[in-house]
């Protein structure tokens, strides 16, 4: 295998990436930070968050899962600092899908990545490149279809 072929086979893997992030609280108090895990499954990508434990709330809350198609992500840009990746700003299409979560806002997630993350979000932007493309092309055969039936 030439060096090209290599590189491009890990973006064909099925293995899920899981992704620690965290969202900072957008109050003073810090009453509504955010931590949880995203992981870009083969056929979805899930959002596992929950509310961080404060001395407003007492404990950590449960743990709530969004589930979304890689159709439902716009855009997703990596953001680096130092040379390293930091956060991840992802853009979802339907606000009301994260409306939930608190510190998103419009549907733009920016989720600061944790350190033992970091090696595998430099996996991500190629992924959901991937994903999208196949999301999109099959997308368009559908609807070739339908209007091929309709004639």
């Amino acid at each position: 295998m030439n060096r090209r072929t290599v590189e491009f086979l890990p973006m064909l893997s099925n293995d899920p990436i899981s992704i620690q992030f965290r969202i900072p609280a957008s109050d003073h108090l810090g009453k509504n930070e955010v931590e949880g895990k995203v992981r870009f499954l083969p056929d979805s990508v899930e959002l596992d968050w929950r509310l961080k434990g404060n001395v407003f709330r007492g404990g950590q809350l449960e743990v709530e899962t969004v589930s979304l198609s890689y159709g439902d992500i716009e855009h997703v840009e990596l953001k680096k600092r130092w040379w390293k990746l930091r956060s991840i700003i992802l853009r979802i299409s339907d606000p009301t899908l994260v409306e939930q979560i608190p510190g998103v806002e419009m549907g733009k997630m920016g989720l600061e990545i944790d350190d033992r993350s970091r090696d595998e979000a430099k996996k991500l932007e190629s992924l959901i490149d991937f994903k999208r493309s196949i999301f999109l092309v099959d997308e368009q055969t559908r609807r070739l279809e339908a209007m091929s039936n309709e004639i």
